[in-house]
């Protein structure tokens, strides 16, 4: 796939978090059922919807996919998987917007790892917009802020973001192959996760067994779309926007998902979140379309910080020297694990 521009790769991103922020609604139009049983046939729809992807796209080329994708799609799947276990497992022991708070710390944490795993350099307009974006998730806390949560919520909403951030980077580092690869590791994850709860006595459900797969047609068809539009389609959009755009970066744009989540809810379940809620949202937005806008004229203008060609020498853990490969300022050398197209 052709590596997007700057302004597609934020587009496509920015596109994703719509997709995303629409399971809070989706999620209120289900019936009597709970969010195990979401998750079970959400993430089976993604293995449908990427296998006929990924086989239509690359036909008898599919497994040669997979294999070139190798370990890193492998971890990233885990990586967003275990993202959204953990702040699942999060709201039973913290409230909802302290857990969503907690997301604010993505863009910081992707910043640090991209930093130190692909060298990407941060604009200080990235850092004054992060800052803006935590801001704007303080006010959203505060608006909501009805309850005390837990050291161990807390605790599983900061590991949430952090898995989040992980994806955000090696998304980055295998850019040169096909990363949707990693949504089919992700959904496979939350099947076999979703399959324990559901069928086996944990404590996380009343109840369990084979008879809770029966959700319903109407409940499997909202399932069906969250898994279509919501997972697939967001994480694909996602994917496309990582070719171009820095791991920070990314992570920023995604807080458009907390931001528009409680819209949809107001929108579909008649659900009026505080006024803050609404004014928190408006400084998140208002920082990423800043960054955006500075980002883009950054790089349209064509500055010789940008077109200047330099040498980068690339040193392997042990310290020895692995490589130099010349390269654009500002287009950050990947590692490389295994084969690579």
């Amino acid at each position: 796939m052709k590596t997007p521009g700057y302004a597609i790769g934020v587009m496509a991103a920015a596109l994703a978090a719509v997709c995303w922020s629409m399971g809070g609604a989706l999620v209120r139009l289900t019936d009597g059922i709970d969010a195990w049983q979401i998750i079970f046939y959400r993430s089976l729809t993604v293995v449908v919807c990427m296998g006929i992807w990924i086989g239509v796209t690359h036909g008898n080329r599919s497994l040669e996919v997979f294999r070139r994708a190798g370990l890193n799609a492998v971890i990233a799947g885990m990586a967003v998987a275990i993202a959204g276990l953990t702040f699942i497992l999060a709201l039973f022991y913290t409230t909802v917007a302290q857990a969503i708070f907690m997301t604010g710390l993505d863009p910081f944490m992707s910043a640090m790892l991209g930093f130190w795993i692909l060298r990407e350099r941060i604009p200080s307009i990235t850092w004054i917009a992060m800052l803006f974006a935590l801001a704007g998730m303080a006010i959203i806390l505060y608006g909501n802020s009805g309850g005390q949560g837990s050291a161990i919520g807390t605790l599983l909403a900061v590991y949430s973001a952090f898995a989040f951030s992980c994806y955000a980077v090696l998304l980055r580092w295998g850019q040169n192959t096909e990363m949707s690869v990693a949504l089919i590791w992700n959904a496979l994850l939350l099947i076999a996760a979703s399959l324990v709860v559901v069928l086996y006595p944990t404590g996380l459900r009343e109840t369990a067994g084979w008879q809770d797969l029966d959700i319903g047609f109407y409940n499997l068809f909202i399932c069906i779309v969250m898994g279509a539009v919501q997972l697939t389609l967001g994480l694909m959009l996602f994917t496309l926007g990582s070719k171009s755009v820095p791991a920070a970066q990314l992570s920023l744009i995604a807080l458009i998902e907390p931001t528009l989540s409680p819209l949809w809810a107001w929108l579909v379940a008649k659900e009026l979140p505080p006024v803050l809620t609404f004014v928190g949202g408006a400084v998140i937005l208002g920082a990423i379309v800043l960054q955006t806008l500075v980002g883009t004229r950054a790089r349209g203008s064509g500055s010789p910080a940008q077109s200047r060609l330099s040498k980068q020498i690339i040193v392997d853990a042990t310290g020895h020297q692995a490589h130099a490969r010349k390269h654009w300022v500002g287009v950050p050398h990947k590692p490389r694990i295994g084969p690579r197209a």
